[in-house]
């Protein structure tokens, strides 16, 4: 259940909703995880809580420091089902957190080749699907911007990370397998996931399997010999050094491995610890990174106007969001698969130490990734199950190691037959029950994205009282869900309706009252009716939350010369003059007060 709530979480996307990929990625593994949790709840009262590990423990404090933070949040619905197209809330972490305890508590070495198979198949279909798509055969109609290969994932990051890992897999495979026809079926999927990998056009995918590969091929000649051992570990040492350089824009490598997007990732990360230097214990709220950016975001920014909603890091997003409350035990999930995992493979050898070494390549892989990238849910899955895998292997180990194996006792056998006969009849039933509790938000959530689907696709089949009364029902399904009564008054606006957009838009900053796009919608809303009195409010608490977007003080001193206002537009021009002298907007602002 594991290795499936992964592979159909990676592969799941339904293209009638108005988020085809992320909400019907969250939908599958918030409900299967939770089946997965009756199961696990099942054996619980029949465990002794001395028994927990420092891995389980650390997981479960997460979880907490997830729900605490959540429910501190000033908006709980973003903060429980995510920003849109994102979903990283805390319904999905604590559906990630389950995974995790799910495999810590079922995976030994002798199933973890379950574990490299789960990600040869996604591997496989993801690279076939690459192919489709860069032979533009795709079946579905993809909004491309940034590339044509996204997979199931949306983006072609999020695509060249998963199929790199399972290259990691692919090259695990390649190590243990004798069978030649295995072999030579590897290798063939190596090379085309290493083409795939090209066709993405990101470096993340490429550079998490240089990673696995260098660690699995560094182990390989360590098990020969310290001196091979010793040599390949300086050559790698040094190879390591042009491709940081390259990262960081230096070097012979810099054409290949910079990204522009590094710079503007360094905006994000300031404005991340600008938030937890002021919210330090529970952050800005879960999800609310987006609404406090303008805030907290520097004023010399690489791209003048860049907004965002996410700090492209899990670490500083965690940090800046959920406070000390949910960074810490994230943290601590981290330190301790690591020290566990290195125990692990300082008292295993032979082909046991490849596979410890395999998942740990696998998992530090998507750690590295996760550190300038975003959670999406369909690669985050697979850190989760890795690193539970690798904790449960490491410390099956180093507990193996430490006290040696135990005779059973004929009366702990009997025991352990009841336990199990006892959750096997429970399981079911918790499961049944935690899955029907799942469906509640999870139905809802679906139900809303496909009816702002539907009333997009046949508005102009519906007279202007059938569409109200459409929009309203749209509304009613989840009256708190401020980010879909945002959605129907953007609807609104593109069919030239202000008075229903402002109708929406004002419950939006009854719900929200920090929500930049919320007033930024009113303002257009007031403008289109030339109501520009009515406008300038929302414009002018933009400054507030917003202090560097020139662009919202240039329309700003537009709407003040309808009302005649010259002495707050002049003020506000030479306001933009002083903080980017010689930009577009000053220049623009300058022209509109002489004109």
């Amino acid at each position: 259940m594991v290795l499936i709530t992964g592979i159909v979480t990676t592969f799941m996307l339904w293209t009638s909703l108005a988020d085809p990929i992320d909400i019907p990625k969250m939908f599958v593994l918030v409900t299967l995880s939770f089946w997965i949790l009756g199961t696990i709840a099942s054996a619980f009262p029949f465990k002794d809580l001395r028994k927990l590990s420092i891995g389980h423990w650390s997981v479960l404090a997460f979880a907490l420091g997830i729900l605490i933070a959540a429910v501190m949040s000033d908006v709980r619905y973003t903060a429980f089902f995510g920003t849109p197209q994102r979903n990283d809330g805390a319904f999905s972490y604590l559906a990630l957190a389950i995974i995790a305890l799910a495999a810590m508590a079922s995976f030994d070495r002798e199933h973890t080749f379950q574990l490299r198979t789960g990600l040869l198949i996604v591997g496989a279909f993801l690279t076939l699907y690459g192919l489709v798509q860069r032979s533009g055969h795709d079946p579905f109609k993809w909004v491309l911007e940034y590339g044509p290969v996204i997979g199931t994932l949306g983006n072609p990051d999020f695509m060249s990370a998963t199929v790199g890992v399972s290259a990691i897999a692919t090259v695990w495979m390649l190590l243990e397998s004798q069978d030649v026809k295995v072999r030579a079926g590897a290798t063939i999927l190596l090379l085309l996931e290493l083409f795939i990998l090209r066709q993405t056009g990101s470096v993340q995918g490429e550079l998490a399997f240089a990673f696995g590969l260098v660690v699995l091929v560094l182990t390989k000649l360590w098990q020969k010999g310290r001196r091979q051992g010793l040599t390949a570990t300086i050559v790698a040492a040094i190879g390591a050094i042009p491709v940081l350089f390259g990262l960081l824009d230096k070097g012979p490598l810099a054409s290949h491995l910079f990204r522009a997007s590094m710079k503007n990732r360094m905006d994000y990360w300031h404005a991340a610890l600008g938030m937890f230097k002021a919210h330090p214990l529970f952050g800005v709220g879960l999800e609310r990174f987006g609404e406090n950016y303008g805030v907290y975001a520097p004023q010399v920014q690489v791209v003048q106007g860049q907004a965002t909603n996410n700090a492209h890091s899990v670490l500083l997003q965690l940090l800046a969001t959920g406070g000390l409350v949910v960074f810490l035990p994230y943290l601590l999930v981290i330190v301790v698969i690591f020290w566990t995992s290195f125990k692990a493979i300082k008292v295993t050898k032979g082909q046991a130490q490849i596979d410890v070494v395999a998942i740990l390549a696998i998992w530090s892989a998507l750690l590295l990734v996760s550190l300038i990238s975003i959670d999406n849910l369909g690669v985050a899955v697979w850190f989760w199950i890795s690193g539970g895998v690798l904790y449960a292997i490491a410390h099956e180990a180093n507990k193996k190691d430490r006290v040696g194996p135990k005779p059973a006792k004929p009366s702990s056998k009997k025991s352990r037959k009841a336990v199990q006969s006892n959750a096997s009849y429970v399981a079911p039933i918790l499961s049944f029950i935690c899955v029907l509790l799942a469906l509640i938000p999870m139905t809802s959530i679906w139900r809303t994205s496909a009816a702002v689907v539907d009333l997009q696709s046949n508005r102009s089949q519906l007279s202007p009282a059938q569409f109200l009364d459409k929009m309203n029902s749209v509304a009613g399904i989840q009256p708190r869900n401020a980010q879909t009564l945002y959605a129907l008054s953007d609807i609104a606006m593109r069919i030239k309706n202000p008075t229903l957009a402002l109708k929406y838009v004002k419950i939006v900053l009854e719900k929200d009252p920090k929500s930049n796009s919320g007033r930024q919608l009113a303002a257009i809303a007031y403008e289109t009716q030339k109501n520009y009195q009515s406008a300038i409010p929302f414009r002018a608490e933009l400054l507030t939350l917003d202090p560097w977007n020139t662009a919202n003080m240039v329309l700003l001193i537009k709407d003040y010369l309808q009302v005649k206002d010259m002495t707050k537009a002049t003020q506000l021009s030479a306001k933009i003059a002083q903080l980017y002298p010689g930009s577009a907007d000053a220049t623009t602002a300058e022209q509109l007060v002489k004109g």
